[in-house]
Protein backbone atom coordinates (compact mmCIF):
# COMPACT_ATOMS: atom_id res chain seq x y z
CA UNK A 1 0.00 0.00 0.00
CA UNK A 2 2.80 2.44 0.82
CA UNK A 3 4.41 1.93 -2.60
CA UNK A 4 1.07 2.33 -4.40
CA UNK A 5 0.22 5.51 -2.48
CA UNK A 6 3.70 6.92 -3.09
CA UNK A 7 3.28 6.36 -6.84
CA UNK A 8 -0.17 7.99 -6.82
CA UNK A 9 1.09 10.99 -4.84
CA UNK A 10 4.06 11.32 -7.19
CA UNK A 11 1.87 11.38 -10.29
CA UNK A 12 -0.51 13.78 -8.57
CA UNK A 13 2.21 16.25 -7.67
CA UNK A 14 3.69 16.08 -11.17
CA UNK A 15 0.40 16.87 -12.93
CA UNK A 16 -0.62 19.42 -10.31
CA UNK A 17 2.46 21.51 -10.98
CA UNK A 18 2.00 20.98 -14.72
CA UNK A 19 -1.56 22.34 -14.90
CA UNK A 20 -0.94 25.15 -12.40
CA UNK A 21 2.45 26.14 -13.81
CA UNK A 22 3.25 28.53 -16.62
CA UNK A 23 0.98 28.17 -19.64
CA UNK A 24 2.50 28.17 -23.15
CA UNK A 25 3.26 31.62 -24.53
CA UNK A 26 0.56 31.30 -27.19
CA UNK A 27 -2.16 30.45 -24.66
CA UNK A 28 -5.30 32.53 -24.62
CA UNK A 29 -6.39 33.84 -21.21
CA UNK A 30 -9.87 33.95 -19.74
CA UNK A 31 -10.87 35.17 -16.32
CA UNK A 32 -13.50 32.99 -14.60
CA UNK A 33 -15.43 34.47 -11.66
CA UNK A 34 -17.95 32.57 -9.58
CA UNK A 35 -20.72 33.97 -7.40
CA UNK A 36 -23.95 32.60 -5.99
CA UNK A 37 -25.07 31.09 -8.31
CA UNK A 38 -23.53 31.89 -11.67
CA UNK A 39 -20.28 32.11 -13.63
CA UNK A 40 -18.94 35.18 -15.44
CA UNK A 41 -16.12 35.15 -17.98
CA UNK A 42 -13.90 38.12 -18.89
CA UNK A 43 -11.87 38.31 -22.08
CA UNK A 44 -9.12 40.86 -22.74
CA UNK A 45 -9.69 42.94 -25.83
CA UNK A 46 -7.39 43.77 -28.71
CA UNK A 47 -4.64 44.90 -26.33
CA UNK A 48 -4.49 41.37 -24.86
CA UNK A 49 -4.31 42.78 -21.30
CA UNK A 50 -6.89 42.58 -18.52
CA UNK A 51 -7.75 45.88 -16.87
CA UNK A 52 -7.47 46.32 -13.11
CA UNK A 53 -10.29 45.51 -10.70
CA UNK A 54 -11.21 46.44 -7.14
CA UNK A 55 -13.80 44.49 -5.21
CA UNK A 56 -15.39 47.62 -3.72
CA UNK A 57 -16.23 48.77 -7.25
CA UNK A 58 -18.47 45.74 -7.88
CA UNK A 59 -21.88 47.13 -8.80
CA UNK A 60 -24.22 45.15 -11.08
CA UNK A 61 -26.62 48.12 -10.92
CA UNK A 62 -23.96 50.27 -12.60
CA UNK A 63 -23.07 47.55 -15.16
CA UNK A 64 -19.84 46.77 -13.34
CA UNK A 65 -20.31 43.17 -12.13
CA UNK A 66 -16.58 42.49 -11.60
CA UNK A 67 -15.46 45.81 -10.13
CA UNK A 68 -13.43 47.05 -13.10
CA UNK A 69 -11.61 50.37 -12.71
CA UNK A 70 -12.84 52.47 -15.59
CA UNK A 71 -9.93 54.92 -15.38
CA UNK A 72 -7.64 52.05 -16.42
CA UNK A 73 -7.57 52.14 -20.26
CA UNK A 74 -6.89 48.40 -20.38
CA UNK A 75 -10.46 47.92 -19.16
CA UNK A 76 -12.03 49.74 -22.08
CA UNK A 77 -12.03 46.75 -24.41
CA UNK A 78 -12.50 43.86 -21.94
CA UNK A 79 -15.69 41.87 -22.58
CA UNK A 80 -17.74 39.98 -19.99
CA UNK A 81 -19.81 37.01 -21.15
CA UNK A 82 -21.96 34.24 -19.67
CA UNK A 83 -20.53 31.50 -21.91
CA UNK A 84 -16.95 30.24 -22.00
CA UNK A 85 -15.74 30.13 -25.61
CA UNK A 86 -12.46 28.31 -26.30
CA UNK A 87 -10.46 27.53 -29.44
CA UNK A 88 -9.79 23.91 -30.33
CA UNK A 89 -6.12 22.82 -30.11
CA UNK A 90 -5.14 26.13 -28.51
CA UNK A 91 -3.95 26.26 -24.88
CA UNK A 92 -6.09 28.32 -22.53
CA UNK A 93 -5.17 29.67 -19.12
CA UNK A 94 -8.07 30.19 -16.72
CA UNK A 95 -7.62 32.84 -14.03
CA UNK A 96 -10.16 31.89 -11.39
CA UNK A 97 -11.75 33.85 -8.56
CA UNK A 98 -14.91 34.30 -6.53
CA UNK A 99 -17.00 37.26 -5.41
CA UNK A 100 -18.52 35.69 -2.30
CA UNK A 101 -17.92 32.14 -1.01
CA UNK A 102 -15.62 29.33 -2.14
CA UNK A 103 -16.74 27.78 -5.43
CA UNK A 104 -14.98 25.23 -7.62
CA UNK A 105 -14.52 25.25 -11.39
CA UNK A 106 -15.39 21.71 -12.42
CA UNK A 107 -14.66 20.70 -16.02
CA UNK A 108 -15.52 17.00 -16.00
CA UNK A 109 -15.12 16.52 -19.76
CA UNK A 110 -11.55 17.88 -19.54
CA UNK A 111 -10.81 16.06 -16.24
CA UNK A 112 -9.93 19.38 -14.60
CA UNK A 113 -11.05 21.25 -11.51
CA UNK A 114 -9.82 24.15 -9.42
CA UNK A 115 -11.13 26.07 -6.41
CA UNK A 116 -12.45 29.60 -6.87
CA UNK A 117 -11.42 31.43 -3.70
CA UNK A 118 -12.45 34.99 -2.73
CA UNK A 119 -9.44 37.31 -2.79
CA UNK A 120 -6.99 34.61 -3.89
CA UNK A 121 -6.82 34.00 -7.66
CA UNK A 122 -6.02 30.46 -8.75
CA UNK A 123 -4.99 29.31 -12.23
CA UNK A 124 -4.92 26.25 -14.43
CA UNK A 125 -4.37 25.64 -18.12
CA UNK A 126 -5.25 22.97 -20.65
CA UNK A 127 -5.76 22.44 -24.38
CA UNK A 128 -9.20 21.43 -25.77
CA UNK A 129 -8.79 18.64 -28.34
CA UNK A 130 -12.28 18.44 -29.87
CA UNK A 131 -14.83 21.09 -30.80
CA UNK A 132 -18.34 20.90 -29.43
CA UNK A 133 -19.57 19.90 -32.90
CA UNK A 134 -17.02 17.06 -33.07
CA UNK A 135 -18.10 15.80 -29.66
CA UNK A 136 -21.74 15.76 -30.77
CA UNK A 137 -20.69 13.52 -33.66
CA UNK A 138 -18.41 11.33 -31.51
CA UNK A 139 -20.99 10.77 -28.78
CA UNK A 140 -24.03 10.61 -31.05
CA UNK A 141 -25.75 12.96 -28.60
CA UNK A 142 -27.27 15.98 -30.37
CA UNK A 143 -27.66 17.70 -26.97
CA UNK A 144 -24.02 17.27 -25.90
CA UNK A 145 -22.44 20.31 -24.25
CA UNK A 146 -19.19 20.82 -22.39
CA UNK A 147 -20.31 21.82 -18.90
CA UNK A 148 -18.67 23.96 -16.27
CA UNK A 149 -20.10 23.00 -12.90
CA UNK A 150 -19.50 24.17 -9.35
CA UNK A 151 -17.93 21.23 -7.50
CA UNK A 152 -18.01 22.87 -4.07
CA UNK A 153 -21.19 23.12 -2.01
CA UNK A 154 -21.81 26.87 -2.04
CA UNK A 155 -25.38 27.40 -0.88
CA UNK A 156 -29.00 26.49 -1.52
CA UNK A 157 -28.74 27.18 -5.25
CA UNK A 158 -25.52 25.19 -5.71
CA UNK A 159 -27.17 22.66 -8.05
CA UNK A 160 -28.11 25.42 -10.51
CA UNK A 161 -24.57 26.77 -10.85
CA UNK A 162 -23.71 25.47 -14.28
CA UNK A 163 -22.02 27.13 -17.22
CA UNK A 164 -21.71 26.24 -20.89
CA UNK A 165 -18.31 25.80 -22.54
CA UNK A 166 -18.21 26.10 -26.32
CA UNK A 167 -15.11 24.79 -28.09
CA UNK A 168 -14.88 26.01 -31.67
CA UNK A 169 -12.48 26.79 -34.49
CA UNK A 170 -10.34 29.94 -34.48
CA UNK A 171 -12.51 31.45 -37.23
CA UNK A 172 -15.71 30.80 -35.28
CA UNK A 173 -14.17 32.20 -32.12
CA UNK A 174 -12.97 35.35 -33.91
CA UNK A 175 -16.46 36.03 -35.25
CA UNK A 176 -17.96 35.52 -31.81
CA UNK A 177 -15.51 37.68 -29.83
CA UNK A 178 -15.79 40.55 -32.30
CA UNK A 179 -19.56 40.53 -31.78
CA UNK A 180 -19.19 41.07 -28.01
CA UNK A 181 -19.52 44.55 -26.54
CA UNK A 182 -16.89 45.73 -24.12
CA UNK A 183 -18.18 46.12 -20.57
CA UNK A 184 -16.94 49.71 -20.61
CA UNK A 185 -19.29 50.55 -23.46
CA UNK A 186 -22.15 48.80 -21.63
CA UNK A 187 -21.48 50.89 -18.51
CA UNK A 188 -20.92 54.06 -20.55
CA UNK A 189 -23.46 53.97 -23.39
CA UNK A 190 -22.79 57.64 -24.08
CA UNK A 191 -19.33 56.67 -25.28
CA UNK A 192 -18.67 55.24 -28.73
CA UNK A 193 -19.21 51.46 -28.51
CA UNK A 194 -16.07 49.34 -28.56
CA UNK A 195 -16.12 45.69 -29.49
CA UNK A 196 -13.62 43.26 -28.10
CA UNK A 197 -11.12 41.59 -30.40
CA UNK A 198 -8.51 38.95 -29.65
CA UNK A 199 -4.98 40.31 -29.73
CA UNK A 200 -3.74 37.67 -32.19
CA UNK A 201 -6.22 38.72 -34.90
CA UNK A 202 -4.94 42.29 -35.09
CA UNK A 203 -2.52 42.85 -37.95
Amino acid sequence: PAIALTALVGFGIYYWFKITGDAPQNAMQVEVTGSQFKWEFRYPGRDGVFGKKYYKNISPEKSNPLGQLWDDPYNHDDAITTELHLVVNKPVKLIIGSKDVIHDVGLAAFRMKMDAVPGTPTTMWFTPKFTTKQMIEKTGDPDFVYELSCDQMCGKGHYTMRGVVIVETQEEYDRWIISQKSQYSVAHPEQAPQKSQPADTIK
